[in-house]
This record gives structure tokens, sequence and C-alpha cells, in this order.
């Protein structure tokens, strides 16, 4: 199970690379988070995605 959601956390990390832009929480919602405008604050949401997916597969 672990590793289905590990696998969708990846894909969506792809997506965001590709993409350009990651939605982040934030207060009670979400916020979008543009490559281009905001590269520090995108670039540290994508680690921290990549990290949780690894640790989706490896850990649990």
């Amino acid at each position: 199970m672990f590793d289905l959601i590990g696998g969708l956390v990846a894909a969506y990390v792809v997506y965001a690379l590709i993409d350009g832009s990651v939605l982040a929480k934030r207060g009670a919602w979400g916020e979008r988070i543009e490559r281009a405008s905001e590269p520090h604050r995108y670039w540290i949401v994508i680690a921290i995605y990549a990290g949780l997916a690894v640790a989706l597969v490896t850990v649990f």
C-alpha cells in the first residue's frame, strides 16, 4: 500500500518538475508555488515531496 502511495507522490514530483509549479500546504488550504517566481521555495517543496516518496517506498 505504501509503495503505491510513494509511487504516486514520485509521479507528482515528476509532473511538478515538468510543469514548473507545485501545490504545497499552507494554512487551511494549499498554495501553488511557481518555479519562475519563487525558485527557492519551489525546490524546497520538491525536495520534501521527493524525500517523502523515497521514505514511503523504503521505510514503510
